[in-house]
């Protein structure tokens, strides 16, 4: 009678048992359910509030974007403007000017400075290039006073045509000067370890500059070329007459 009875408390104990392990575990289903649910709102609210944040910053982004490239078309447009309005003065003085025995040293002054802004377009800001005017006339004297057309050209280009750009000591020095009737020229660069390209006519420059003088200014000019290497220095001067 006993053992019947110690049987049976023993099972009973067992069923509560497992009753309360089958209890435990739907709890603990449940629980993870509850958490693997929440936690899926949570990666659909970060999903939803992420994507709400892209918009935005997408939204934000893009007239930047716009501003910044209209910016950019803006400065090419103006430089391709500037750099039209320069080239469009050497031309017309190339074909309107050029073929006059004499012109008068404004007009060449201009043809020189727009010639110089030209060649700057293509040097890198940061490039040495040093530009000098020293006139000691009135702007009607200056006016007044008759020089050969294109007498600059050849020893700024000769100068922009030779110089090394690739080193960071490089420079062009252009000083052109007016005192009195007499007009100097002053140009010097480093010059460029690398031979320019070969082209027709090359080199032709400085001797036809020189024979042009003779004709047009004999005794009455000097022309300096000294090649100092790496520097090379060019000065021109002339007697102007009024």
């Amino acid at each position: 009678m006993m053992v019947s009875i110690a049987l049976f408390v023993g099972s009973v104990l067992f069923l509560a048992l497992l009753v309360y392990c089958r209890m435990l575990y739907l709890k603990l289903k449940e629980t993870k359910n509850a958490n693997t649910e929440l936690s899926s709102k949570n990666h659909e609210l970060n999903a939803r509030v992420h994507s709400s944040e892209l918009s935005s910053i997408r939204y934000k982004l893009n007239p930047h974007l716009f501003k910044n490239a209209l910016n950019s078309i803006q400065s090419h447009a103006y430089q391709t403007y500037y750099s039209m309005d320069k080239l469009s003065g050497v031309l017309d003085y190339i074909l309107y000017e050029s073929d006059q025995p004499l012109v008068s040293l404004q007009e060449e002054m201009d043809f020189a400075a727009n010639f110089i802004e030209i060649n700057r377009l293509k040097l890198s800001p940061l490039f040495d290039l040093r530009i000098r005017n020293t006139i000691n006339l009135k702007d009607e004297k200056i006016s007044s006073l008759k020089i050969l057309p294109l007498i600059t050209v050849d020893l700024i280009e000769n100068a922009f045509k030779h110089t090394d750009f690739q080193k960071s000591e490089s420079f062009i020095s252009i000083h052109l000067e007016i005192v009195n009737n007499e007009f100097a020229l002053e140009v010097s660069n480093r010059i460029s370890e690398s031979k320019p390209l070969k082209k027709e006519r090359s080199g032709l420059g400085i001797k036809n500059l020189e024979e042009r003088l003779q004709i047009a200014y004999p005794g009455a000019y000097e022309l300096t070329l000294k090649n100092e290497t790496p520097i090379f220095h060019a000065r021109l001067k002339l007697k102007l007459n009024g």
